[in-house]
Parts: structure tokens; sequence; C-alpha cells
């Protein structure tokens, strides 16, 4: 890729926000490599009710303009939408939409699940992500 490795991060983060264009070789499909990008990051998704679940923490494993690849000690249900809220190099916070598109256990308590990236809906905020002092999660996926 020719972005600089320090802001690679971001630069993955505007193409999924629709902000920048992928380059031929950033396109994805089944044979593109995902970055290898390990920190955490906050999910937030809507419950069967209707309602938004308490925020959580994962781990993302890669990610890629159209996806990423999360470990948690519990399952996320294919299909199930939410918000992932995410840290740019800046320090800066973005909301991306993700649908859960498969999740398998993979052993020791812990599963692996893709998620493909989405517009964001509108009813969620960084308010949805902050806890009971007002304050966001610590997350370190773009440090």
């Amino acid at each position: 890729m020719a972005v600089e490795a320090p802001s690679l991060i971001d630069h993955l983060i505007d193409i999924a926000l629709g902000k920048a264009t992928p380059t031929d070789d950033e396109v994805e499909n089944r044979r593109t490599r995902r970055t290898e990008q390990e920190g955490l990051l906050a999910l937030v998704q809507w419950t069967p009710s209707g309602g938004k679940s308490i925020t959580t923490t994962v781990r993302c494993k890669n990610i890629g303009p159209s996806g990423m690849c999360l470990t948690s000690s519990y399952m996320l249900h294919v299909g199930h939408e939410g918000v992932a809220l995410l840290r740019r190099t800046s320090g800066a916070h973005v909301l991306l939409g993700v649908r859960v598109a498969h999740c398998r256990y993979v052993g020791n308590m812990t599963h692996e699940s893709g998620v493909e990236i989405i517009p964001p809906s509108a009813s969620f905020t960084l308010d949805d992500f902050k806890d009971e002092r007002g304050e966001l999660p610590e997350l370190c996926l773009a440090a």
C-alpha cells in the first residue's frame, strides 16, 4: 500500500467511512490480506428487543476497508448490527457501523467474529459508550 504505516489505520477508517477511495490493491476480495492490527475497541449492539446493549470491549485482530476480525470471550450473533468505537492515531474517536457476518469458537474461551463495516445508525452516538462517570473506554487500536 502507498500509505505510511503510522497513518494506515486512519486511511482504512477513511475508506470505511467513504472519505477516501481505495486503490486497486486495497479493494478487498477473498484473496486480500487484511492489515494485522491488534488492539481494543468498544462495541454496542442492538438487542433483540430493539434496544442497545451495554458497552463491551473486544479485541481487534485485523482490519480492512470493509470489515474487521474481532475476538471476545463471548459469541457475537450472526446478523446482529451495532456500532464500533475506534480511536484514530490523533486520539479522535470514530464510530463505524458493523454487522456480524460470522462467529466461531476457536478454543480457550475465545470466539472469533468477522464483522462487516456498514453505515452507522444515526441512533448511536459517543454518549452510548460513556460509563457512569461520563468517560469513554480506554481504546488502543490506533496506538
